[in-house]
């Protein structure tokens, strides 16, 4: 008992007191090295975060200035196609005005005037119509191509005009024809390729919209230049975008490729200036750098330059983002400039400085109060050190006899919580351990107990033919049989010959299949050939078969010269051992063996319309020496080999096997295997 005492003062004055003295001691040495090190740390802090800031202030500017340039051009885009469609729609608007003025007077006085006089009615009526612009005023022709009225122009009343060319060399009333040839209207396009687009679509430069009146075999017109509103939608444009300011100076400029301003300095540009006409060469050395830069990347890029800013007349380092907005032939820009961004950052600068000094100020207090605070830690650590000492001790104790585990939770330190869970999961793999022994006994035992049934159920299945070939073997020396009651003899001890050896084979396979020593021999041959021997045989069987009325079936999906690579004998015995159970648990229907490909594999189903299997026992019928139910077992006898056997021969050619079923309604028993088994 002294021995124990004195050997736990040892333990605790080295793991505590040593333990306190070199923490207290170190803590006292690093504590000028850690506010060194920390004085350090602030200082490169506040360098890498000026840096950051400069780099984080110049990023997010850059990238605002191209979110919004990108939005312009999106708003300039969806403007000038909103802009080329309402002018289109006016010119459509007009010929249903006139078309329908035309259709209202027609119905009207149609019945109290001649044609003639009618016409002349509709053609004065259509000429008193007010458009928008002279140009769009409304014209007719007749769908023969002739002329019946138009604004101005009062000598092509009556006039062919199929051959009739504008200034193009288009021949206009043919188009137009061509596209009321397909339809009761549509628009005419005339653009730079001269294109005819029979399609609502957005026009370009002249369009034309026409519609006919079947009536009096006319149809209505008219056109407008799209050009010739241009100046109207660049100065809406610019309006808007004139308006659009933000930090350090910036604003959105626009310009025409050609060199023309539409928005300049932030306002709307009115005067008679070109950048490439010289005046300026400083401006014009800029505008040919964007216009450079729009033409290699379509998609905007940035750009620095120099640059007058407003209100001052200096030139100050600008960076701007430009893209080109090729539906217009302009290009749209915006930027901010430099010196207001770096007096940002130098006031951020500034900032940083004074929060570093009222840091060290408050570093200096905090490295005060931790000389303070380490007595009461070390005290702290030395209490819970031996709180967590003695639960493991305890712990070791009480494990060597019991599975019981330690409180880890209540351990105080990280590293002994650590040992603890490791501790729980040693006791807990002990009781795994013992619990597996306990389930591989009970396994070890179940093994015996099914080998045991299966060599009384063997006995029971060999005695049986046995029996059967000894009791006709003896009636056969009888001197009164018949020639016909010998060849029935022979028949059946033939039989019961077959089911003996059947009996063997499986005995032998299976003891193969525990050694491991089950072996394939792939080898080619025509899938056809099997089949056919299968599908006699199974069918002389089912003519013969006694209180039974089954008939076999054959579904072989694949062609005659079909090949498969595999081991026929073993693919043979699967086919029999499947089919000879379909027919075994059937009474009366049909057992159906089908063949299908599926990519590079050969699947085959056999299909029955017997008993079934319950969902029970389909988890159990593939396992060696187990049949479905016991009353199955009863009623149709056998082994229990046959599925074991399957399994394990479609698992070495390289396939699988399964089943689904329902009871009283019948079984499928299905497996694939690779239509080239690889092998010697």
């Amino acid at each position: 008992m002294g021995e124990q005492v004195t050997t736990k003062k040892i333990t605790s004055r080295s793991l505590t007191v040593t333990i306190r003295n070199i923490v207290i001691v170190s803590t006292l040495l690093m504590t000028v090295f850690i506010a060194s090190l920390i004085s350090i740390h602030e200082y490169l802090i506040f360098r890498d975060t000026a840096r950051q800031q400069q780099e984080m202030y110049f990023k997010e500017h850059k990238s605002f200035i191209r979110d919004l340039i990108d939005i312009e051009v999106e708003y300039i885009v969806s403007q000038r196609r909103f802009f080329d469609e309402r002018i289109t729609q006016r010119v459509r608007e007009n010929v249903y005005n006139a078309h329908s003025l035309a259709e209202k007077i027609y119905l009207e006085y149609g019945s109290h005037y001649d044609e003639k006089t009618l016409k002349k009615l509709i053609v004065d009526a259509v000429s008193a119509i007010k458009t928008p612009s002279p140009y769009m005023d409304v014209f007719i022709n007749d769908l023969e191509g002739t002329g019946i009225y138009y604004p101005g122009k009062p000598d092509y009343s009556g006039k062919d005009l199929l051959e009739h060319t504008d200034m193009h060399g288009n021949s206009v009333v043919q188009r137009e024809l061509d596209v009321l040839s397909v339809g009761d209207e549509g628009y005419v396009r005339y653009g730079e390729d001269d294109q005819l687009i029979l399609e609502d679509t957005l026009p370009e430069n002249k369009v034309v919209f026409v519609k006919k009146l079947e009536a009096l075999n006319w149809y209505f017109g008219s056109k407008t230049y799209l050009e010739d509103y241009y100046d109207t939608f660049r100065n809406e444009i610019a309006r808007k975008i004139s308006g659009d300011h933000f930090r350090y100076g910036g604003y959105v400029f626009v310009n025409e490729t050609d060199g023309t301003p539409i928005v300049m300095d932030g306002e709307v540009y009115k005067g008679d200036f070109n950048f490439l006409d010289g005046s300026d060469p400083d401006k014009m050395a800029v505008f040919e750098q964007e216009l450079e830069l729009t033409m290699a990347s379509p998609e905007g890029d940035y750009l620095l330059y120099d640059w007058i800013k407003v209100g001052t007349g200096q030139k100050i380092p600008k960076i701007s983002f430009v893209r080109l907005v090729p539906e217009c032939n302009w290009f749209v820009g915006g930027g901010f400039f430099l010196d207001e961004i770096l007096s940002e950052i130098s006031h951020q600068k500034e900032k940083l400085r004074n929060e570093l000094i009222k840091n060290l100020a408050i570093l200096f207090l905090v490295l005060l109060m931790i000389v303070f605070v380490q007595l009461l830690v070390v005290y702290r650590f030395n209490a819970n050190f031996l709180a967590d000492y003695s639960n493991f001790t305890r712990f070791f104790q009480t494990g060597k006899h019991h599975y019981k585990t330690i409180e880890a939770g209540q351990l105080y330190f990280d590293e002994f919580r650590s040992m603890g869970e490791v501790a729980n999961e040693m006791i807990h793999e002990r009781q795994r351990v013992h619990r597996e022994l306990v389930q591989e006994q009970k396994k070890a035992e179940e093994s015996d107990r099914l080998k045991t049934a299966f060599l009384a159920n063997m006995s029971h299945e060999i005695r049986t033919p046995m029996n059967a070939i000894l009791g006709f073997s003896s009636l056969l020396n009888e001197l009164e049989l018949t020639e016909e009651e010998k060849r029935n003899y022979l028949r059946l001890i033939e039989k019961n010959g077959e089911v003996l050896l059947q009996l063997i084979s499986d005995i032998m396979d299976i003891s193969k299949i525990e050694s491991d020593q089950l072996k394939v021999n792939p080898e080619e041959f025509l899938l056809h050939e099997l089949l056919e021997e299968e599908l006699w045989n199974y069918t002389e069987l089912a003519a013969h078969l006694e209180n039974k009325d089954i008939q076999f079936k054959l579904e072989n999906n694949l062609p005659e010269n079909y090949k498969i690579r595999t081991d026929k004998l073993r693919l043979k015995q699967v086919l029999d051992n499947l089919i000879g159970n379909a027919f075994k648990f059937t009474q009366a229907g049909s057992v159906v063996l089908r063949v299908n490909k599926r990519a590079s594999w050969v699947h085959f189903s056999i299909q029955d319309t017997g008993i079934g299997i319950s969902a029970d026992d389909i988890d159990q019928i593939f396992k060696r020496f187990t049949q479905a139910r016991t009353h199955a077992q009863k009623n149709y006898g056998g082994t229990g080999l046959g599925l074991a056997i399957s399994k394990r021969i479609v698992h070495l050619l390289g396939g699988d096997i399964g089943v689904k079923s329902i009871p009283g309604k019948g079984s499928d028993f299905y497996f694939y295997i690779p239509e080239s088994l690889r092998g010697k």
